[in-house]
C-alpha cells in the first residue's frame, strides 16, 4: 500500500532549520515531518524508529559537547 503525499508551504528559515536537522541526524525530511505531526497530534508512538534513534544520537552528541566544555 502506498503512502499518501501532501504538499506544504513553509518559511525559508524553517526549511533551513529542517535541512540542518536532517543533515545533523542523517534522517529524511519525511521522517522528521511525520514525526513532528505525530508528536503534535499525540500519537508519538508512530514516529519512525530511524528518527527516534537519530534524535537520541543527536542528543548524546550535544551532551558530549557540553561535557567537554
Amino acid at each position: 500500500m502506498s503512502k499518501p503525499q501532501i504538499a506544504i508551504r513553509i518559511l525559508p528559515s524553517l526549511l533551513k532549520e529542517l535541512n540542518s536537522y536532517v543533515e545533523r541526524t542523517s534522517t529524511s525530511r519525511t521522517d522528521v515531518v511525520v514525526g513532528a505531526i505525530a508528536t503534535y497530534l499525540g500519537c508519538g508512538s508512530k514516529i519512525p524508529l530511524s528518527q527516534q534513534v537519530a534524535e537520541l544520537e543527536a542528543k548524546v552528541e550535544e551532551l558530549q559537547i557540553l561535557v567537554k566544555k
